[in-house]
């Protein structure tokens, strides 16, 4: 916080205030507050006949199930590295948008404590999403009045930022993509005051929004904020002298050495499943989805394409990038070629620039849904109009009156565009025929005039000579507030809903006594419904998949898989099951349940499996390939035998026959207990999967852990009586946390002690 006061003070001396610097951040930040509850209020609000949710989906169905799942485990006092909902058990931290280490989900969890209720708090977690539109806008506002040296250019530029369509539209839904494209300003921001040579206040921006967009977790984002930024500070860098160029670059990059550092808790963790995930590479019809061409449209009318806009800044800020690009200098050109590199990219493979991203940038191939490049188009914009409005505030020459003329022909022409389409959309609505996705076509078009007709009258009055700064400015930020929330207020709004309604598949499962046990769901359920009502599915619903287990429930018959992996319960569409009888099960119909023009089928598989067994057939697989091959062997039999990874050890035969005893004493998410009683030696295999980070002790002495059957895990025991215990210990969490202790408390006071002795003058801009 004190760099950033810094920050303001010293670009109090670039502004039209220059004697009270927090007058000229105060009015604006109370703008941005005003205008931000205008946005959300119907959301927020304790009066219930007021009250809007944001869409049911991914917002809840995922990010809030997710910040649930964490809650839970830390009200029973439990870190959750882990969690047995979803995917047989899901390395749950080491996903990136569990996000644990970023204090905006602490906001939920707090929140949540405080209330004390069994589940998290959705208010919270609205407050947790939509706040992020007020921090791009303060980011945005500092960026920005850096760069144009105006307060109402700055302001302008946060505005169109903040609350266009792409800020508004699905990122507030898709939770981790709002939070990182919110902090991308102030990481601009710190790259800039290092490449100018403001050491402290560049590294403590840099390096907080750096941290920021790290501990979100969401891949892609992350890589165009890096991206971004490496463009930016190139360009801020090519400005200083030539001497200091290669001592400010290695300046910049020991700092982003220092926030990978800072954030390893989140990332070891995070690394160790990538490499383990479907992530590792995508193929290239999967990675360049992105706009349609004729998304371009929505630059301008919004809602014609698609239901959102990601495009729309709103029609003033589209014709301020006119004297941006006529007068803002090599800064506006910058944002032009990002504005332009962005759109061209957000069309993904429907553009032919993607081929050469996707096989020559690194990490490319690991990204899908091109069109989130939208957050380059809609930043870029917003530069460009705040460059644009700081230019005609300062007045132009006689040379530049042309601006002038030409910015009230284009916002006439638009004007003419809308007045001549709006009868023409009103007659073919009339007929039953809106193209749009929203289905009120006329409407918006008809707001789309009103608006031109406003951004036309602005450019009147300014070119015939209405000279106020402050009533030209105060005009065009009210008009572009008023745009931008005719259209981006409620595009994600439905009314309040249960998130989870009830099913009567959850009130077969609850009173089971037959635990542990899982179910499989074929789409028949809400995404990750297991999570929400305490019950343990085999398949899950996040963008990034444990890909072994993943391949093993692709290849694997469905009566293997679900013997191996103990599932009780199937809720499918209307099918019958494949027969079992082979493998000693056999399926009860416990109910039909009619859904549109489908039934819904929910099924017992009985009888009810142990959930670790003893094997003494066993035979070698030396790839996981060949495993799952042999469980598509018709001949398999998992009660009886086993096919595990890598060398086997002979299990020599004792005279003891006693029958085989297998007790589960506990199991949570981290730990499994079992006692077990052997007439033989043999293989205990648990239905857990192995994952790293798991270990196994026997009678409190390490043994060697192996994988079996495709995904589980299992040990070798010898005869007699054996408690053996399964923890998941990962080993790159305990790592990742003292390299963040080291660089948190070791390396960042240190670099900030030698960067303030060698305080100097800053490098001229």
């Amino acid at each position: 916080m004190s760099a950033l006061m810094n920050i303001w003070r010293r670009w109090g001396t670039h502004r039209e205030d220059s004697r009270r610097p927090w007058m000229s951040v105060v009015p604006a930040l109370l703008w941005l507050t005003v205008l931000w509850w205008w946005f959300v209020w119907r959301y927020l609000t304790p009066v219930p006949a007021d009250r809007l949710m944001l869409a049911l989906g991914d917002f809840t169905h995922t990010y809030y199930v997710f910040r649930d799942l964490a809650y839970r485990a830390l009200r029973a006092g439990e870190f959750p590295f882990r969690s047995l909902c979803l995917f047989s058990g899901y390395p749950y931290q080491a996903y990136p948008q569990s996000a644990l280490f970023y204090p905006g989900t602490w906001l939920t969890l707090l929140l949540s404590m405080a209330s004390g209720t069994a589940h998290a708090s959705l208010d919270g977690f609205h407050l947790e999403s939509l706040i992020h539109l007020w921090i791009a806008g303060a980011m945005a506002y500092l960026l920005f009045t850096r760069e144009t040296g105006s307060r109402w250019g700055g302001l302008m530029g946060a505005i169109a930022f903040a609350f266009g369509g792409y800020m508004t539209g699905y990122p507030i839904l898709q939770v981790s993509i709002v939070q990182t494209s919110a902090w991308t300003p102030l990481f601009l921001l710190g790259l800039r005051e290092l490449a100018e040579g403001r050491r402290i206040a560049g590294a403590l921006a840099a390096g907080v929004a750096g941290l920021f967009i790290l501990l979100i977790g969401h891949p892609q984002m992350m890589l165009y904020s890096v991206l971004l930024g490496i463009a930016y500070f190139t360009f801020r860098l090519s400005s200083a002298e030539r001497s200091l160029r290669w001592k400010l670059a290695l300046q910049a990059v020991w700092i982003g050495a220092l926030t990978l550092g800072t954030a390893a808790i989140q990332l070891f963790p995070t690394l160790e499943y990538y490499q383990h995930s479907n992530r590792v590479r995508l193929p290239f019809p999967e990675s360049g989805s992105g706009f349609p061409i004729q998304d371009i449209l929505q630059l301008l009318q919004p809602g014609l394409v698609s239901h959102w806009q990601p495009l729309y800044a709103g029609l003033l800020p589209l014709t301020l990038v006119l004297p941006a690009l006529a007068r803002g200098g090599r800064h506006a050109r910058f944002w032009a070629g990002i504005a332009l590199l962005g759109l061209l990219l957000s069309f993904g493979a429907n553009f032919p620039l993607y081929d050469a991203f996707f096989q020559l940038v690194p990490f490319y191939a690991t990204t899908r849904s091109q069109e989130r490049h939208a957050l380059w188009v809609s930043l870029a914009l917003a530069a460009l109009s705040a460059h644009g409005l700081a230019a005609l505030l300062r007045g132009l020459p006689r040379a530049r009156r042309w601006i002038l003329s030409a910015g009230t022909r284009l916002s006439g022409a638009m004007a003419l565009a809308f007045a001549l389409s709006l009868p023409v959309v009103t007659f073919l609505a009339r007929q039953g025929i809106d193209p749009s996705d929203h289905r009120r076509l006329p409407q918006e078009v008809g707001l789309s005039l009103l608006f031109a007709l406003g951004t036309w009258g602005w450019w009147q009055a300014r070119a015939r000579g209405w000279r106020s700064r402050h009533g030209l400015a105060l005009t065009a930020l009210g008009l572009v507030s008023m745009n931008l929330a005719a259209f981006n207020r409620y595009l994600d709004a439905v009314p309040p809903a249960p998130i989870y309604p009830d099913h009567p598949a959850a009130a077969w499962m609850a009173p089971d006594p037959h635990r542990p046990f899982r179910f499989f769901d074929e789409y028949r359920l809400p995404d990750h419904y297991g999570c929400w009502v305490g019950e343990e599915d085999i398949r899950g619903a996040t963008s990034i998949h444990p890909e072994p287990y993943f391949r093993f429930l692709k290849q694997t018959p469905e009566p293997m898989q679900w013997w191996l992996l103990g599932v009780r319960y199937v809720i499918t569409w209307g099918r019958e099951l494949p027969d079992m009888r082979a493998l000693g099960r056999t399926a009860t119909l416990l109910q039909e349940i009619p859904q549109g023009n489908e039934v819904t089928r929910i099924y017992r598989l009985d009888p009810p499996l142990p959930w670790a067994w003893v094997v003494r057939a066993i035979r070698p697989a030396k790839t996981v390939e060949e495993m799952l091959a042999a469980l598509r062997d018709p001949a398999f039999r998992p009660a009886e035998e086993a096919v595990v990874l890598g060398p086997i050890e002979p299990v020599k035969a004792t005279d003891r026959q006693a029958p085989d005893e297998v007790q589960l004493l506990r199991r949570t998410a981290t730990e499994v207990r079992y006692r077990a009683r052997l007439g033989q030696p043999g293989l205990l295999i648990t239905r857990d999967p192995w994952y790293p980070g798991w270990t196994v002790t026997v009678n409190g002495h390490p043994a060697p852990l192996r994988r079996a059957d495709g995904v589980l895990m299992a040990v070798y025991l010898p005869a007699g009586e054996s408690e053996v215990v399964f923890r998941f210990r990962p080993t790159s969490f305990y790592v990742g946390a003292g390299v963040s202790g080291l660089t948190v408390f070791l390396l960042w006071p240190l670099t900030l002690w030698r960067m303030r002795r060698r305080l100097g003058p800053p490098a001229t801009p």
